[in-house]
């Protein structure tokens, strides 16, 4: 008897990014969603309110300072000791 092969890797359907005409579709999508949740007529108006809703949520306001300034670097405590065993001492770090 012979196994079936399961197939690993290659082609699939649905795979990849999505077009940028897709992206874009979706982009206009929510633009007019959300200038008829504001009732203005701009795009930047809409983004202004969306913005500003923003702002008014914790999550949010980390949200927008992350992406205006960047996310802070994170610091892990790596010091570890067992039976007086340093791992300072075996590693070094930079």
């Amino acid at each position: 008897m012979e196994k079936e092969k399961k197939p690993n890797g290659g082609k699939r359907a649905g795979a990849g990014r999505k077009s940028v005409a897709e992206e874009q579709k979706v982009n206009e999508i929510f633009l007019s969603a959300l200038k008829s949740i504001n009732s203005v007529d701009t795009d930047f108006e809409a983004k202004q309110y969306f913005a500003i809703d923003l702002l008014s949520f914790e999550r949010g306001k980390m949200f927008v300072a992350e992406h205006l300034f960047g996310k802070p670097e994170q610091i892990v405590n790596t010091n570890l000791t067992v039976n007086d065993f340093d791992l300072k001492d075996v590693i070094s770090f930079k």
